[in-house]
């Protein structure tokens, strides 16, 4: 009789359900990733991920992901719900070899080693549209003499120049753009473009470098029609870096500016300064001035000789320096950190003797971050002129062209390739200001 009963149970089981208290079925996890077998050097790439629980993503130094709001992320670690499928990655243009992500999902692992190619197009900073920028505005808009100056020619070639700069940030698709001329002083033509903060938009993030050049007699050298070094370089970084903070999101007020008349007394950036709404604070200010010549460039090992004066140059060294100022001690400390880990870590450069890079804390007025610093708001202030040698020579001097500075870069590559270092280390400290929590200048103090 048992085996029949057995049976029988078995058959009741069926129609009845379980015998006891339900019980939830277990599934077992559903988890995948596609991700491409390598990624272009500073491009964007989307990931796509099919999870029923929530994972974890956790990327190695040089890239950043996008979160959804389209804002650059630069935590190494985060979880995302099961709901999200796909993430997109900005990827620096660095010297890696390639990028490692990791994508877990409780017991789930999916890793894998990116390798990393050049980009054939445009990347989203890149130091060979730099080039042609500098290459056009020191064909076509010479003489950018500052308004106020008193011995030439009123300002005319500046005002030119402004205008075509002004079109050029509307183009790039910032929300407003102006040429500023303030009541009190009207001859400040600076030109401003803003791409409104989406969290913060009364905290500013500002990068710019002086428009005007030094004008005739100006010491020591004597004047200069192209100012190609001093500082259309800055202008050009700037305008490139300016390009693709007009097209992207952040938390907080993008602002790229070319400044007036800094060659008289740093007179465009103060007054911008000055006129600040009272509600806005700038949250960081990044400054360009003089930085044609720099790390990944090479010094020449032959002499060359100035095409207009007939002056011996002999390089020596393509230093670069960032100087940081305008904070408490703990937030200076914390910016000498970004920059070691953007250029040691992010970037992975390997500075030598003849094109070292040094970072320190250090205030000088000597250019349009003085402003800022001075009214107690953080700075970078980027230099490289190409060391002592070529800075003398070409400082407010006729030698200061395009076609000696590019001679001085080895040529085109040479001086695309510094102006590149120059925009991917402005753009990644950019992000880190951004998404940085607590972080103000002395003036909050």
């Amino acid at each position: 009789m048992r085996p029949v009963f057995l049976a029988a149970t078995i058959v009741l089981a069926m129609f009845s359900g379980c015998f006891g208290e339900d019980a939830e079925a277990v599934q077992s996890t559903e988890f995948s990733v596609d991700a491409p077998e390598s990624v272009l050097r500073g491009q964007y790439f989307s990931i796509e991920v099919s999870s029923e629980v929530d994972w974890t993503m956790n990327r190695s130094p040089g890239f950043y992901f996008m979160d959804e709001y389209g804002v650059l992320r630069d935590d190494v670690e985060m979880t995302f719900s099961a709901s999200q499928t796909s993430l997109t990655f900005l990827v620096l243009d660095s010297e890696r070899s390639d990028i490692a992500l990791t994508i877990t999902a409780e017991k789930d692992v999916w890793n894998a080693t990116l390798p990393l190619t050049d980009s054939e197009e445009y990347m989203l900073v890149d130091g060979r549209r730099a080039y042609e920028t500098i290459d056009m505005l020191t064909t076509d808009y010479n003489n950018r003499w500052c308004a106020s100056a008193s011995l030439h020619e009123g300002g005319a070639a500046y005002q030119v120049a402004a205008e075509k700069a002004e079109e050029m940030m509307w183009d790039m698709g910032f929300d407003h753009v102006e040429i500023t001329q303030y009541p009190d002083d009207p001859d400040q033509l600076n030109i401003v473009g803003y791409n409104w903060g989406r969290v913060n938009p009364d905290e500013y993030i500002v990068i710019g470098g002086h428009f005007d050049i030094a004008y005739m007699f100006t010491p020591p050298g004597g004047g200069t029609n192209e100012g190609s070094n001093d500082d259309t370089s800055g202008s050009t970084v700037s305008l490139e870096v300016g390009q693709a903070l007009a097209q992207m999101e952040f938390d907080h007020t993008v602002v790229a500016a070319l400044w007036a008349c800094e060659e008289e007394g740093l007179l465009g950036s103060l007054a911008y300064v000055a006129n600040l709404p009272e509600n806005v604070s700038v949250r960081t200010y990044m400054n360009f001035d003089m930085v044609s010549l720099n790390y990944p460039i090479v010094p020449l090992t032959e002499p060359l000789i100035d095409p207009l004066t007939g002056d011996i140059f002999e390089p020596t060294k393509y230093d670069w320096s960032i100087s940081i100022a305008g904070a408490s001690d703990g937030n200076m400390d914390r910016m000498i950190g970004w920059v070691g880990e953007s250029i040691d870590e992010n970037l992975a450069y390997q500075p030598t003797e003849g094109n070292p890079i040094m970072w320190q804390k250090a205030e000088s007025c000597s250019s349009d971050h003085c402003s800022f610093f001075s009214a107690g708001y953080p700075t970078f202030n980027f230099f490289s002129p190409g060391g002592d040698i070529s800075f003398w020579q070409e400082w407010h001097s006729p030698s200061d062209t395009f076609e000696f500075m590019t001679a001085k870069a080895g040529g085109p590559e040479g001086m695309a390739s510094g102006f590149n270092s120059l925009t991917w280390t402005a753009l990644d400290l950019f992000v880190r200001v951004d998404n940085a929590e607590d972080f103000h200048g002395n003036w909050k103090e």
